[in-house]
């Protein structure tokens, strides 16, 4: 496991090479430096950035992991996991199915998991995103607890072709609003370009 550490999510900068590094052919595998975040280098001492090619479950819902669905067939998979304090935490993550069919049923049983993992002190919403993608959706878990209004995560999730990839933020207090999807959308869309020009999934 590779430690990367940055300045900050909100004030990195991205910048790609024109040319995404291929794929190899099936069983597919993702090239090293294919995600955002991975490449960067240790600049800061307060996010901590962890890169692992093992099999992860998807990086969101974490308050009801057994509702995400289940990826354990995927030809390949890279996580990217920022953490500083227990206040944020950021995930990058690519996951590259064996078929469309295959994907398509991950998103579908994430709508299921994210429809059931809702209660009375944890308030669960998705959306649709249009013109990003097959299909994507925006995914949201607050907690509303008369206690305090916090435990607050957002994420976007996308698939293209076969791939589904993941962008999620987590912040321990704070209401969820539009303008905090704007940066998980930007990241999205880079990504399924860059799917798009160097796995051929369009």
């Amino acid at each position: 496991m590779i430690k990367l550490i940055l300045s900050g999510v909100a004030g990195a900068v991205l910048v790609f090479g024109a040319t995404a590094p291929a794929f190899a052919a099936a069983p597919r595998e993702i090239p090293k430096g294919f995600l955002k975040y991975e490449h960067k280098k240790a600049q800061d001492k307060y996010m901590t950035w962890e890169v692992t090619d093992k099999a992860q479950p998807l990086a969101l819902l974490t308050d009801c992991p057994a509702k995400r669905p289940s990826v354990r067939k995927a030809e390949d998979s890279r996580t990217v996991n920022a953490s500083g304090d227990s206040d944020y935490r950021y995930a990058e993550q690519v996951v590259i199915m064996p078929s469309p069919a295959a994907a398509q049923q991950v998103m579908k049983g994430l709508r299921t998991g994210a429809a059931s993992c809702a209660t009375k002190e944890l308030a669960v919403k998705t959306a649709p995103v249009v013109k990003l993608g097959d299909e994507a959706l925006t995914v949201s878990a607050q907690n509303v607890s008369k206690q305090s209004l916090g435990g607050a995560e957002r994420a976007v999730v996308v698939r293209k072709g076969s791939a589904v990839l993941v962008y999620s933020e987590f912040t321990a207090y704070g209401k969820i609003g539009k303008h905090d999807f704007t940066r998980l959308l930007a990241d999205a869309r880079a990504m399924a370009a860059r799917l798009c020009q160097a796995a051929g999934e369009c």
